[in-house]
């Protein structure tokens, strides 16, 4: 049915939200559009007063309890339920298998833990606290509503559904870890019984699924108990609770096939359910499911020789990109950086370059003007950073943040230009002829006989 589900997945794309970033009153809308005649309650509100609500789909005796977004940055999930929700309205195809699983299961849905988050695009809730780590204190009233939708629905299963930063490898792989799992412990001695073991055996089962279509790039989360963590809290009163994590693919900045998996991925979990399937699923099945690790760069520069004092060096430099909410707004402008310096062997990187016979070079300023660039056409843009000019110096006035100049804009003249641990990544490399190979700009890494790389964008540096 997985494959099935994923090959089918356009006709339950809901195409009104495709982004990470969006407002919870427009996903307010959109939720009620495709859960008509579901029942829906709110549950609660944020601290900023905004409703929390729950959708129960479904009449039968196994309860299902799923909620999304208690990190307000974690939005792919969240937008899978909205897909899951207009393949409730119409299953086609899957039409028999999904009136089963609706005879069997009753569904507890609450899409958006932390609207007050969402608006924000953050992680933390409005009073700044981490609503995974709330689950002993209960300080929160989005944590009190999520613990008493717990009490009310005494779930057979649970699922608590994340987003995980870009960076984390599967051990001893450059492959992403794209969806990564966990059946998280309930006490220090992280001891397994029954409930615990049939999330063992879901993720197991969701994991041969996910194998067909993502082979190699299915993770798995250190065990540890965490006493102030919802999963664990969850996993102690007696339900099998799953922790899902949607990581990435290159070039998904959105995460669209992510979300793809995340909406094939639930399905499939509520039909093994209700099938009574999960039998043929051990512990051992679970523990062999690789490690996740985070030793994944957006770009690996290998062995550049560099000059530093009169000393010629061989370094590795890793390079990861954030993507930076412009205040007030959806949109985003990235930000990359020096992530590390030095020997780097067991690292790995999304875009990877052997610069063992290339110099690390910095970058150089253009003397032109702002405003004289910005009047240029963008070809002749591309043909000056693609001829090594990484900067352009305004002196005076404010420039909006927002700018998608792919240059650099530095404000002032005493900006540090080389190569530095923590610093914006900008640099050439070049052959032993002088020509320049890549420009690095902003973390981005553009071989220059290339287009320049989508989403590119210069900072604005002080």
């Amino acid at each position: 049915m997985f494959n099935k589900l994923f090959q089918s997945y356009n006709e339950f794309h809901v195409d009104e939200i495709q982004t990470n970033r969006f407002q919870p009153e427009k996903f307010a809308e959109v939720l009620d559009q495709w859960a008509t005649g579901e029942e829906i309650l709110t549950l609660g509100h944020s601290i900023e007063g905004r409703p929390i609500r729950q959708v129960k789909l479904g009449k039968g005796p196994i309860r299902v309890l799923l909620w999304s977004q208690m990190h307000g940055n974690e939005s792919t999930a969240t937008r899978a339920i909205l897909d899951l929700l207009k393949f409730n309205r119409d299953p086609g195809e899957f039409r028999e298998e999904w009136r089963q699983v609706l005879d069997k299961l009753t569904l507890y849905i609450i899409p958006m833990l932390n609207p007050d988050g969402t608006a924000a695009f953050k992680r933390r809730n409005a009073a700044e606290v981490d609503l995974n780590r709330d689950a002993r204190a209960f300080e929160c009233s989005e944590s009190r509503i999520l613990r008493d939708a717990m009490r009310s629905v005494s779930p057979v299963f649970s699922f608590n559904l994340h987003d995980q930063r870009r960076f984390y490898n599967i051990t001893g792989s450059a492959k992403p870890s794209s969806i990564s799992f966990l059946a998280p412990a309930f006490n220090k001695e992280e001891t397994v019984n029954d409930s615990r073991l049939a999330a063992m055996q879901l993720i197991a089962a969701l994991r041969q699924d996910l194998e067909t279509v993502i082979p190699g790039q299915v993770g798995l989360y250190d065990d540890s108990f965490a006493p102030r963590a919802f999963g664990d809290y969850s996993q102690s009163t007696g339900s099998s609770t799953v922790l899902i994590e949607s990581g990435w693919e290159q070039y998904d900045i959105e995460k669209e096939s992510i979300r793809k998996l995340n909406f094939a991925m639930m399905v499939s979990a509520f039909a093994k359910i209700a099938s009574g399937s999960l039998a043929n699923f051990t512990e051992q099945d679970y523990r062999q499911i690789p490690m996740n690790d985070e030793k994944l760069f957006d770009v690996l520069i290998r062995g550049a020789r560099m000059v530093v004092n009169d000393q010629q060096v061989s370094i590795d430099v890793g390079i990861q990109r954030t993507e930076i909410t412009i205040p007030g707004s959806e949109e985003f402008y990235s930000a990359g950086q020096v992530e590390d310096l030095g020997d780097l062997k067991e690292w790995y990187g999304f875009e990877e370059v052997e610069a063992s016979d290339l110099m690390l070079v910095n970058g150089r300023v253009t003397d032109l003007s702002l405003a004289e660039w910005q009047e240029l056409e963008e070809i002749d843009q591309v043909e000056l950073i693609r001829e090594g000019n990484l900067f352009l110096v305004h002196e005076s006035g404010e420039v909006n943040l927002s700018s998608n100049e792919m240059i650099n804009i530095i404000i002032g003249t005493d900006a540090n230009l080389s190569l530095a641990f923590e610093q914006p990544a900008n640099f050439l490399l070049i052959n032993k002829a002088g020509e320049i190979k890549y420009v690095v700009l902003n973390g981005f890494l553009w071989p220059i006989d290339e287009a320049p790389p989508e989403g590119l964008n210069g900072l604005i540096i002080n």
